[in-house]
């Protein structure tokens, strides 16, 4: 007997040309299907560039400013709230959270603060946001390039939980981008966008530009692997 083993596998999907009715039809469509409505949700992404004039001392000798670019990218879902989620060039990933273990009690709190981190004082901080924290106190080494803001976001569950399919309106510096809708599914492969061709027909999804990649094949990380998704949709 071969055990199967399941993986919750995302995607990203950005329609940049849909219209106010291209929405409406979609969330029709949605509702038609009897969907568990979990709320309203909105994000924060941001892009931050390197410091060119910040040289690391072993080449301080040989360069007057750096030789390659390097980006940060954060993202903030208020799905997951108090944390933020950074992306490190596009190749590793953390999650940061603000919310302190013992205070969470039996709340529903995805990360939080371990308590051995907070009483040796291994945090960045309990009142600000990692990205503010990177732009406040990072700026020598990061420089903010652009923001991202997602908002009027719903969250559907389909299928008993099976699908989660989550739409928000994208707005760079206020102007509208499109609609991104991010799709989690259960399946046996990791990085190939055809696992979600099904979901995709089912429920009449608009056409867009999809991102299915993730960090490491071999080792899932769902909200890192958001966040590179996010970093190749959102490169506008």
């Amino acid at each position: 007997m071969i055990n199967v083993i399941w993986v919750r596998s995302v995607s990203i999907i950005l329609v940049s040309n849909a219209t106010p009715d291209t929405i409406l039809q979609f969330h029709d469509q949605l509702s038609n299907e009897l969907p568990v409505l979990k709320g309203n949700w909105n994000f924060s992404f941001k892009i931050f560039r390197n410091n060119p004039y910040s040289i690391p001392p072993e080449k301080a000798l040989e360069l007057s400013q750096s030789d390659e670019s390097k980006y940060l990218h954060t993202w903030s879902p208020s799905y997951l709230p108090g944390t933020g989620v950074a992306l490190i060039n596009k190749s590793s990933s953390c999650v940061f959270s603000q919310v302190i273990a013992e205070e969470a009690g039996n709340e529903n709190v995805e990360f939080t603060i371990p308590d051995a981190h907070l009483h040796q004082g291994a945090t960045t901080g309990l009142n600000d946001p990692f990205d503010y924290f990177v732009a406040q106190k990072l700026q020598s080494m990061w420089t903010q390039r652009q923001t991202v803001k997602g908002d009027g976001g719903e969250i559907y569950e389909l299928e008993n939980e099976r699908v989660i399919i989550r739409t928000s309106n994208v707005f760079l510096h206020g102007v509208f981008k499109g609609l991104l809708i991010q799709i989690e599914i259960p399946s046996i492969t990791t990085a190939d966008a055809t696992v979600f061709d099904p979901v995709i027909q089912r429920y009449r999804i608009p056409q867009g530009r999809i991102c299915a990649e993730v960090l490491d094949p071999n080792l899932l990380d769902k909200y890192g692997d958001l966040c590179l998704q996010l970093a190749e949709i959102l490169n506008f």
